[in-house]
């Protein structure tokens, strides 16, 4: 049962230098649109064990989230979504959600700020708001040092923490400083997320992916063309430098 990523938004409300969301179009999905690649997804595939609201952007700013939270959980998948902490009413989770990932990098205000990551405080406040109501991760980005000390923070509280590297993939790393340089080529040729069926991602105007890490879809064919490049032992220019490709 494969896992589903719907990205319901590319707007948002930080701009943290890693992030291929800013170079992409701006807007939302519309609720029509989600629920015509839910239901298109379900009659292909089957009902997908998690349904996540989440892309390049912040979900919440879609005025449609919860209405489309409540729709994953009404035909029978589990929501999820990774938020930036920052919507002012956390409660609202509670109604259909049981887990969901906060993103925080850090908790020095100053370095937060640096990155493209405002308002530390309401963040914090979002997640001691829902801590114990919902299964709470926090994701934090390999940008610095400063990921020890909220996985310190995170043990405390009897939080699950995640740190996710940097993305090598030009669509990505063309947005880091100079000094960060991620370079990696494959010797198999294979991708576990292709060879497994692991997940299906639907970017903002429905085109389906085999994953959620090309932000460039100008350059993506489909999935079986994926496939035959990687059979043919080179790396499909979608997915240079994917860290994922081994």
């Amino acid at each position: 049962m494969m896992d589903v990523q719907v990205e319901v938004s590319t707007r948002c409300n930080f701009d943290c230098f890693y992030c291929a969301g800013r170079d992409m179009v701006q807007g939302d999905m519309p609720m029509e649109r989600f629920r015509a690649i839910v239901d298109s997804h379900v009659a292909r595939y089957g009902v997908p064990r998690r349904l996540s609201l989440q892309g390049e952007g912040e979900p919440t700013l879609n005025r449609d989230f919860f209405a489309m939270a409540a729709y994953a959980r009404a035909i029978g998948a589990e929501p999820f979504t990774i938020t930036n902490g920052t919507y002012k009413y956390p409660e609202h989770f509670l109604a259909d959600f049981r887990q969901v990932g906060v993103s925080l990098d850090t908790l020095d205000a100053g370095e937060a700020a640096s990155i493209g990551r405002h308002n530390l405080e309401r963040v914090i406040e979002f997640v001691e708001n829902l801590r114990g109501k919902l299964d709470i991760t926090i994701f934090s980005v390999a940008v610095s040092a400063s990921v020890q000390p909220v996985r310190e923070w995170c043990r405390k509280r009897g939080l699950r923490h995640m740190i996710q590297p940097l993305q090598g993939k030009d669509d990505y790393s063309r947005r880091y400083p100079q000094r960060i340089q991620l370079h990696r080529q494959p010797t198999e040729y294979r991708c576990h997320l292709l060879e497994n069926d692991a997940m299906r991602y639907y970017d903002l105007t429905g085109g389906e992916m085999p994953c959620c890490f090309i932000k460039d879809a100008s350059r993506f064919e489909s999935i079986a063309a994926l496939r035959s490049i990687l059979e043919g032992r080179k790396v499909p220019p979608p997915c240079a430098g994917c860290a994922h490709l081994r």
